[in-house]
């Protein structure tokens, strides 16, 4: 089973690290060698919790760094998921994404209560 998968996740997880320096490369990816999740860290004038209530109102659900922190962060970060999505999906999640952060940094989308 793990000898068919890893080249499945690793084509997902390309295709995720493809959509997010098209759509979004002020994000930075990290712990992209294994698992199937990465985190991209967030540029500082982007608010966690901003951005995963504008993913969602574009009805993307990703997950912040934030409660699995012990400490406050510089910035925020979000966790993406990609095993059980197709590279299609992928693609178009993170379009819907970057739709969202577009949103953000030009006043249209509703605000929300910063993460602490």
């Amino acid at each position: 089973h793990l000898r068919r998968m890893r080249p499945v996740y690793r084509s997902r997880r390309d295709a995720l690290l493809e959509a997010l320096a098209r759509h979004l490369p002020e994000l930075e990816p990290a712990g992209i060698a294994a698992g199937l999740h990465l985190v991209a860290w967030l540029p500082k004038d982007l608010d966690e919790a901003t951005v995963i209530a504008a993913a969602a109102r574009e009805g993307i659900a990703v997950a912040g760094v934030s409660p699995y922190r012990r400490s406050p962060a510089p910035r925020g970060g979000l966790i993406f998921g990609y095993s059980n999505l197709n590279e299609r999906l992928i693609a178009d999640g993170v379009s819907r994404l970057a739709r969202a952060v577009s949103s953000i940094r030009h006043g249209t989308a509703p605000a929300t209560t910063p993460s602490t």
